[in-house]
């Protein structure tokens, strides 16, 4: 059994988790590899080239190699390289940003158009390299191994895949096909394959003997229509293949649209989350933010006087932040370290998720995680899947945020109650769940 992945998103990570917790410990292969796929993770690249037997560490933004007198300026969100006064590369930084580590750098000629990519590995190689034609387009995408040896060539416009391989040449006239050879000849059990797409994971399985027994995790929204390649399944005998849904909307809406007989191959299953720690019922409360747009932050801070407020930012803090300190109960962090954001994390037990600009440091996420109740205005929630929605305000009813605060500081029982629904609307999983709908 292995797990097929067409991109490591977070959804990706969350499903994964969720099997291991629950005893499945499958091979997990991504189609899709950025070059900072996680140590349990691999890839037809990283197969292909050898990266998987390679150790070594990803490259900070001014360690890319730049022609003598080229000069490379760098932010917290992106960093950009000059011929004088001529931008002629631009670099893409790995998630998190903050961190500066090169996840891929855009090379532009002397009129500024994109004529190469080349993509950088956790390893600190260039592993791969993108071509464009005169309209900006994708053309060829070659991989190399860790001595710059072309290995694997995909052609963008055609969709052929060219592969060297043990002093062979193979040409694929899909991904699909190429994967297809590349599970075989990793010697992997493809009996059932667990996958999270109907892209080429479907098409995939779709092109394997029909004795093997899958299942879909489908992940995305469904409104009024099956996707085609889910009718697919639900009318075809290849692989047979059990749907299962993790979005709760889209699964109440999916049954809507099926047959009975369909349906009784169509299940729910929500996600398990690596749960840090219990709130522990203390005054104290978590805003990260990267701008001074914070909704309605100064009559919080003042009318809920009982509360501690911790804010931390990425950044340097504007004088309009700055000047909260006058408030007794307010903490400020400007230019937060890590480490400052995993003590707040483990001290708060309240997160306000109310700045307007961008989410940082995948907020949201991690207060759940760390069973924090999350507080939201419509116009400020960023993690509505985390978020019980009867704490996401309106924010012209301030109010109503305000007494709900309150009333969970003064009353356990209220707040537990408060983060059991924030649990339910996540529909926390357990591997109960997973062993029965999976067998």
């Amino acid at each position: 059994m292995i797990n097929l992945f067409e991109y490591y998103s977070q959804g990706s990570w969350d499903l994964h988790y969720s099997l291991i917790v629950a005893g499945y410990v499958n091979t997990t292969v991504c189609l899709s590899d950025n070059g900072f796929l996680p140590s349990d993770v691999t890839s037809p690249y990283l197969f292909f080239t050898g990266f998987d037997k390679v150790q070594g560490s990803a490259l900070y933004f001014n360690q890319v190699p730049v022609p003598d007198y080229w000069e490379i300026l760098g932010t917290n969100s992106n960093a950009e390289i000059f011929r004088f006064d001529k931008k002629r590369g631009h670099i893409h930084y790995a998630h998190p940003a903050h961190q500066r580590l090169v996840k891929a750098v855009d090379w532009y000629d002397e009129s500024g158009r994109l004529r190469v990519t080349d993509h950088y590995n956790n390893k600190g190689y260039r592993f791969s390299q993108t071509t464009y034609n005169i309209k900006q387009e994708a053309t060829i995408t070659s991989y190399f191994t860790p001595d710059n040896k072309e290995v694997i060539v995909v052609n963008h416009l055609t969709k052929d895949v060219i592969l060297n391989w043990k002093d062979k040449v193979y040409i694929f006239k899909n991904k699909s096909e190429f994967v297809v050879f590349y599970l075989k000849e990793a010697g992997y059990d493809l009996r059932r394959i667990l996958y999270n797409s109907l892209s080429t994971p479907f098409l995939t399985a779709m092109n394997l003997p029909n004795t093997g027994q899958d299942v879909l995790f489908w992940q995305e929204p469904i409104t009024d229509t099956v996707p085609g390649n889910m009718r697919l399944l639900l009318d075809s005998n290849h692989r047979q293949t059990k749907i299962v849904v993790q979005e709760y909307t889209a699964y109440t809406n999916l049954l809507k649209l099926i047959s009975s007989e369909q349906a009784s191959r169509v299940a729910f299953l929500g996600f398990m989350y690596p749960f840090a720690r219990q709130n522990n019922f203390q005054n104290q409360a978590l805003i990260l933010t990267n701008s001074d747009q914070i909704e309605h932050l100064e009559s919080i801070v003042s009318e809920v006087p009982t509360m501690h407020y911790h804010i931390g930012a990425i950044t340097e803090m504007s004088s309009r932040l700055m000047d909260l300190a006058k408030y007794s109960n307010v903490s400020l962090y400007p230019n937060i370290t890590t480490e400052q954001v995993k003590r707040l994390y483990q001290q708060a037990d309240f997160y306000l998720d109310i700045n307007r600009q961008n989410e940082i440091l995948s907020a949201t996420r991690a207060a759940f995680e760390n069973n924090l109740l999350i507080l939201a205005f419509t116009n400020t929630s960023h993690g509505p899947d985390y978020t019980a929605p009867s704490n996401i305000f309106s924010p012209m009813n301030a109010g109503q945020f305000k007494q709900t605060l309150k009333e969970a500081l003064g009353n356990r029982d209220f707040l537990s109650h408060l983060l059991d629904r924030q649990r339910e609307h996540a529909h926390v999983a357990t591997p109960e769940d997973y062993k029965k709908v999976i067998g």
